[in-house]
C-alpha cells in the first residue's frame, strides 16, 4: 500500500479530490445534513423523480411479472423477452434496422469504439466528447485526432488531410454537450459525412433523448436519423431509468454482440428495469406539456441571466470563486456540486446546473436571481 497515501494527497493538492455526498433523494429535492435542498444537479430533465404516479401505474400494470435479476450476461441467460420487446419497439419508433440495449452509456461508448476501430480506421472526435468515448478511443489503440469544439472548418481540414488514407473515418460528437449544454451542428456534420466517401457519423444523444424531437432526441427533431450511422441514447437521464441503447445497422449490432467486451462480460440489467425503460419511454413520447414547460423555464432563465440556453444544461465557469459560490447557493437552499478538473479542463471549473420540468417558474426565477451575483 506504500505510495497510495501520497497519491491521494497529490489529488487533493491538485483540486481533484472527490467525495460521495450522504444524501437522500426526495422528488425534486435532496435531503442532506437535515436540510431539504432543491436538486439542480440531476439529469432528470422531465422531472420524473417528482412524478411518483408514473411508477405506481407501471407497477399496477406490470406488477412484478419480470425477474428482479438476470444473474448472467445476455449471451447466457440474461436475454429475457423484455429485452427483445424493447429493442423491437426502439427499431419501430426510430425506423432503425437494429437496436441494442447496454448496461450504461459508459459501457456502450467504451465498448463500441474499439469494435468500430477494427481494421484501417481513423477516429476524429470533437474535443469535448464524454469521458466514456475517450476511454473507448484509448482502448481501441486506433489512430485518432480531435477537432476543436464544434469547429467545422477544423474538422473539414482533418477530413481533407486524411481522405483516402483509411478504409473508413468515424466522426464522433454529442448532440448536446454535457458540461456546457450547447448543441453540435448536426446538419453541417451530416453534410460533411455525405461529401467525403468513407466517413461515418457517430452521435451520442445522452442529453437529447427525452428532451428534443418529441422525446426521440435532437437528431430526430432535425430529421437526420437516416444520415447517422450510429446513435447512442441513454435511459438513465431524462428517461428516469438505467442503461443505454444504440441504433445501428444489423451488421454493427452483430459485431457488438460478438466483440464488445463490456457487453459480453457484464451481467445483463434485470428484466424489470428493461420493462420499466420500455414503459417510461412510451410515456415520455406523450409528455408534450412537460417538455413545453421545460422550454418555458429555459426561456425564463435565459431572459433573467441574459444568456441563451440551447438545452436544460447551463454552466457557470468560476475557477477562482467556485467553492464560495457553491457554499452561497447551498445556504440559499440549492443543491449544486462543483465540477472540477479533469472532468472539465483546468481553468474552466464551474457550477453546472440542470433545469427540470418539475421546477416552477417562481423557483427558476429565484434561482436565476441568486446566480446573478456570481455572473
Amino acid at each position: 500500500m506504500t505510495g497510495y497515501a501520497e497519491q491521494l494527497k497529490a489529488i487533493k493538492q491538485q483540486g481533484m479530490y472527490r467525495t460521495l455526498p450522504p444524501l437522500t433523494l426526495d422528488g425534486k429535492h435532496v435531503l442532506l445534513d437535515g436540510k431539504s435542498l432543491l436538486n439542480l444537479n440531476s439529469n432528470d430533465y422531465l422531472g420524473l423523480q417528482d412524478y411518483p404516479q408514473l411508477q405506481e401505474r407501471f407497477l399496477q400494470q406490470e406488477g412484478l411479472r419480470h425477474p428482479l435479476s438476470s444473474a448472467s450476461s445476455r449471451l447466457l441467460t440474461g436475454n429475457d423477452i423484455a429485452y427483445r420487446n424493447f429493442e423491437n419497439w426502439l427499431c419501430e419508433i426510430y425506423h432503425s434496422p437494429s437496436a441494442l440495449v447496454w448496461d450504461s452509456g459508459f459501457h456502450a461508448n467504451s465498448g463500441i469504439v474499439p469494435v468500430l476501430a477494427m481494421g484501417n480506421t481513423l477516429i476524429i472526435a470533437d474535443r469535448l466528447i464524454h469521458a466514456s468515448i475517450v476511454e473507448g478511443i484509448k482502448l481501441s489503440g486506433a489512430p485518432f485526432t480531435r477537432f476543436r469544439h464544434n469547429d467545422l472548418d477544423h474538422l473539414e481540414q482533418l477530413l481533407q488531410k486524411n481522405a483516402g488514407k483509411y478504409d473508413r473515418i468515424w466522426v464522433i460528437t454529442e448532440s448536446v454537450f454535457s458540461m456546457d449544454g450547447d448543441r453540435a451542428p448536426l446538419r453541417e456534420l451530416v453534410t460533411l459525412r455525405e461529401r467525403y466517401p468513407g466517413v461515418c457519423l457517430y452521435v451520442d444523444e445522452a442529453h437529447g433523448v427525452g428532451v428534443f424531437g418529441e422525446g426521440l432526441g435532437l437528431s430526430a427533431e432535425l430529421g437526420l436519423l437516416p444520415q447517422i450511422d450510429l446513435l447512442v441514447g441513454t435511459l438513465g437521464k431524462a428517461l428516469g431509468s438505467v442503461g443505454a441503447f444504440t441504433l445501428q445497422s444489423e451488421t454493427l449490432r452483430d459485431l457488438f454482440v460478438s466483440a464488445a467486451r463490456p457487453f459480453i462480460y457484464s451481467t445483463a440489467l434485470p428484466p424489470l428495469n428493461i420493462a420499466w425503460s420500455h414503459y417510461v419511454f412510451q410515456e415520455v413520447l406523450g409528455m408534450i406539456s412537460r417538455r413545453a414547460h421545460l422550454y418555458h423555464l429555459m426561456a425564463r432563465f435565459s431572459e433573467i441571466l441574459g444568456t441563451p440556453m440551447a438545452s436544460p444544461i447551463h454552466g457557470f465557469i468560476l475557477p477562482e470563486h467556485l467553492d464560495d459560490a457553491v457554499r452561497d447557493l447551498l445556504d440559499r437552499g440549492y443543491y449544486i456540486r462543483p465540477i472540477r478538473k479533469p472532468t472539465v479542463p483546468a481553468g474552466t471549473e464551474r457550477i453546472r446546473l440542470s433545469l427540470t420540468a418539475a421546477l416552477t417558474e417562481e423557483e427558476v426565477t429565484q434561482l436565476a436571481h441568486a446566480l446573478l451575483r456570481w455572473k
